[in-house]
């Protein structure tokens, strides 16, 4: 008997990848729910805490470069990206480092982005409103088919409350976030600006002949400035200086001046974001505070509406009891009536 065996497989392999099925083909394919059908509303609010989310992530993956600031990389080295990318920024790892323009950027940002979600969700808390005052003051929408029961329409109302109330808390806690940190930076560059009179100027310029000035000779120069300090005689100290050594006290002067004013405009615009993050955070806690009396009212409302909606229930179930008890009445009634007439029938 002929051996056939290698034709067989050679087949299955030609045939075998074709008609293979892979996991997708063998699993049931996905069946969506019709009936689940997100509105308005609720996608809104999704997106809203989504945004909220992505923007609290970031700035708690930066806060270490952030607050970071005894490096300084001005525009020369560049170890992240703009913050305008932040959103592509909230799955990488955090950085290192940030340049002042960087950390401008993520005030700006987020100041912006706050601002942006406190106006959504006010838009939210206006619609809600609208839908209410329709229910309230159109009594014809009671008879349209989607119309809710007054029970239903309490519950409603308190559900969204609630959803406005927890973005409003989540909003308020992000920007906290912020505002510490902008404070934080703020005492770290005060503190910086304290500090960078008693330290050697970072940059130093470049001198003609540097062979001509050596660390003897700085330090003479130093221990002269001090005593003629001292003594009051500051034209004999500049008389004596070489042209080399003023114009070295020159280059640090300006420099230490530079690092001062760039220190000092630092600090002013960290603190003017820091004053409008502060107001806008009083807003939303103000709005915060406003919005948990009103979730407190409607729930306060919605458990008062589901009370007397069981109190409802249990008068209806004890008049069915009732009208019960008065049927079987009615009926025993006439069945003993029925006996009678029958045995005075037959006692005739």
């Amino acid at each position: 008997m002929v051996d056939i065996t290698p034709e067989f497989r050679k087949i299955l392999n030609e045939l075998g990848p074709q008609d293979e099925k892979t996991r997708e083909d063998i699993l049931p394919p996905v069946k969506k729910n019709p009936k689940f059908v997100q509105n308005e509303f609720t996608r809104e609010a999704y997106q809203i805490a989504s945004h909220i989310s992505n923007l609290r992530t970031y700035l708690l993956s930066v806060r270490r470069a952030y607050l970071n600031l005894s490096r300084h990389s001005i525009g020369s080295v560049k170890s992240t990206n703009s913050a305008s990318t932040w959103k592509n920024q909230t799955d990488q790892p955090s950085v290192n480092t940030l340049t002042d323009k960087e950390r401008d950027e993520i005030d700006l940002h987020a100041k912006t982005i706050i601002q942006q979600c406190l106006d959504r969700i006010k838009l939210l808390e206006e619609s809600e409103h609208a839908r209410q005052n329709t229910h309230l003051n159109n009594p014809l929408s009671m008879l349209l088919p989607t119309a809710l029961l007054p029970e239903e329409h309490d519950l409603l109302a308190a559900h969204r409350s609630s959803i406005i109330w927890l973005l409003n808390m989540k909003l308020t806690e992000v920007s906290k976030i912020q505002k510490d940190q902008q404070k934080a930076r703020i005492m770290k560059e005060l503190a910086k600006r304290e500090s960078v009179l008693y330290k050697p100027a970072s940059k130093s310029a470049p001198s003609a002949s540097p062979s001509l000035i050596d660390v003897d000779s700085e330090k003479d120069v130093r221990s002269k400035t001090n005593n003629v300090v001292i003594d009051g005689r500051e034209d004999d100290f500049e008389e004596s200086l070489s042209a080399e050594q003023k114009m070295m006290l020159d280059m640090e002067n300006v420099s230490i001046l530079k690092e001062l004013e760039t220190t000092l405009d630092q600090v002013t615009q960290a603190e003017r974001a820091l004053m409008e993050i502060s107001t806008l955070q009083s807003v939303l806690s103000n709005h915060l505070a406003v919005q948990t009396q009103q979730t407190d009212r409607l729930y306060a409302e919605a458990v008062a509406t589901s009370e007397r909606v069981r109190e409802g229930n249990q008068m209806l179930t004890k008049a069915r009891q009732r009208a019960s008890d008065a049927r079987k009445g009615i009926l025993i009634f006439l069945i003993l009536a029925s006996f009678v007439l029958l045995f005075l029938d037959w006692f005739d």
